[in-house]
């Protein structure tokens, strides 16, 4: 699957504050500000050297009463997916940010997730394994259980709608897609009977030099009452810097690579209009990319 790249701020736009402003396929393309993807655009991250797209795709304004998938939506949905896969690539297809709507509620939101993925299952049951399945983007329930149970009800429902979902890549989330939340004995991996899953988690370390704005100054208090304060940064290349990012991964060998479960590193990247110094990013990225090169079983 080489190099991937997001097709972030697009599909995945949302805006729970007034979902009624989302009327067309076109309304939620454009609401972030980028331009509705075309052809054109898939050719363009193909010929960048890429051999792979995720595609995050947020479902909530598009959902009825009934739980179905407005049709609109789904073909231009589909139509995207086409794009990818006929450019010679994969695509990771994925649930994103409805987690931050009525996925937010759980188990009690787990009817309407089956049939939610039902609905993707039978649309997309005929393609080959240039399609990848992602559970959903970001697993924020602080709840192993509550996410046990949700994952394995989407390995439930796609192994069970036919054609080649049976033997489809299905990439499960991580707790809070956190390393940490996730290499941990109290995280469970959902029973696949194909035996083909891959666990996603996103990677932003340190935060305060990824995604931390520079006026953007926090504390917390920890157990023992000692106030920390977290400023943000903008170099990174330190000794420590390198050795901290070879600990993470090879923290993900021991707990998944080490027993044949690969990884997706869904999300990573780091601000650049936040005064980050240009070669600290290039370190960062460089490193990072070269990392998960060099380990079988882990792409990025």
């Amino acid at each position: 699957m080489g190099q991937g790249f997001n097709l972030g701020y697009s599909f995945d736009c949302c805006n729970n504050s007034n979902p009624k402003e989302i009327v067309s396929p076109d309304d939620q393309l454009t609401l972030c500000g980028n331009p509705v993807p075309t052809k054109e655009t898939i050719n363009k991250i193909r010929l960048s050297g890429f051999k792979t797209i995720r595609l995050p795709v947020y479902w909530t304004h598009f959902i009825n009463e009934l739980d179905e998938v407005n049709s609109d939506w789904m073909s231009r949905v589909k139509e995207a997916v086409d794009w990818i896969i006929r450019s010679n690539m994969y695509c990771i297809l994925t649930i994103s940010d409805d987690e931050e709507s009525w996925l937010s509620e759980g188990e009690k939101a787990k009817k309407k997730y089956i049939n939610l993925w039902k609905q993707i299952a039978n649309e997309f049951n005929e393609y080959d394994q240039h399609l990848i399945f992602e559970s959903m983007s970001q697993a924020n329930y602080n709840d192993y259980v509550i996410l046990l149970s949700l994952t394995q009800a989407f390995v439930d429902t796609i192994r069970d709608s036919g054609g080649n979902n049976y033997k489809r890549l299905l990439i499960i989330n991580g707790l809070n897609s956190d390393i940490d939340a996730t290499c941990t004995n109290k995280y469970k991996i959902p029973y696949d009977p194909a035996n083909k899953l891959a666990i996603s988690i996103n990677y932003y370390f340190p935060d305060q030099f990824t995604r931390e704005r520079e006026d953007n100054k926090w504390s917390w208090t920890d157990e023992n009452g000692q106030l920390h304060v977290i400023e943000p940064f903008t170099t990174w290349g330190e000794k420590s810097d390198y050795t901290n990012m070879v600990s993470y991964f090879e923290t993900l060998r021991t707990f998944f690579i080490n027993r044949e479960i690969p990884i997706i590193i869904s999300k990573t990247g780091v601000l650049t209009e936040q005064k980050k110094e240009p070669e600290s990013i290039r370190k960062y990225l460089n490193f990072l990319f070269s990392m998960s090169n060099s380990y079988k079983g882990i792409m990025t």
